[in-house]
């Protein structure tokens, strides 16, 4: 049996009211029934298709960027530590020197022999000179005089001598006596010109009066030393 067109659109059209009353979807009115000879609805949509191009544009390459990093900061350097050098300990204070007593005696003045006399260079010299009013008498043992000479042959230096003597033996001889030996040194086998002064000194010891070379310990000038005077040494063959 062979059933038409019509026979299912109504088939169609009765199902789907009984589903929609199923549902408890309200009534809705049925379209009018079409006449048994339409040709059912045919609902067509366009399709339209947009051919690809033949040549594929390549997309610009993007390079993917990674997360941004701080800019890497060096890190901070500290100068090396400097060891303070170590403090010294305060040196010890040097003991003070005891400053030397004061000695303010005066000047001597040389009266013999007279300046520019004639000796014989083979013989002894007596020297002779007035002590400072201050030395009167006998008196401190630690003061005496001392002689300086100095001897020049054709006006160049040849030689020269200093001696020592005690105040008090001075006193009692009224004079100093420098011995042939010595003057013979000075002038050395020739004629020769013999200069001499005095000087009033101390010492913290005591003179040597039976050796005049010996210099006593710790001497201090107490005055500044005499005029110069002169002697002629005539050597005799």
């Amino acid at each position: 049996m062979r059933i038409s067109k019509l026979t299912w659109i109504i088939v169609l059209i009765g199902l789907t009211i009984g589903l929609d009353a199923c549902s408890g979807s309200p009534a809705q009115t049925p379209s009018p029934t079409r006449a048994a000879t339409q040709t059912p609805w045919i609902i067509y949509v366009p399709v339209t298709s947009t051919p690809e191009p033949a040549t594929v544009t390549p997309l610009p390459t993007v390079t993917a960027a990674g997360p941004a990093r701080a800019p890497t900061k060096p890190p901070a350097t500290r100068p090396p530590a400097t060891k303070a050098p170590p403090t010294a300990a305060p040196a010890a204070a040097a003991p003070t020197a005891s400053p030397a007593p004061a000695c303010n005696l005066g000047t001597a003045r040389p009266t013999f022999p007279e300046n520019g006399s004639p000796r014989s260079a083979n013989g002894a010299i007596i020297f002779k000179w007035d002590p400072p009013g201050t030395l009167s008498g006998i008196g401190d043992s630690h003061v005496g005089y001392m002689i300086q000479m100095q001897s020049r042959r054709g006006g160049q230096l040849y030689n020269g001598d200093t001696v020592y003597v005690s105040h008090n033996k001075y006193f009692q001889d009224s004079q100093f006596t420098y011995d042939r030996r010595a003057v013979a040194s000075l002038a050395g086998g020739d004629t020769a010109t013999l200069t001499w002064n005095v000087t009033v000194v101390k010492t913290s010891g005591s003179f040597n009066d039976n050796d005049y070379t010996v210099r006593p310990p710790d001497l201090i000038k107490c005055g500044s030393p005499s005029e110069d005077l002169q002697v002629q040494l005539i050597y005799n063959q």
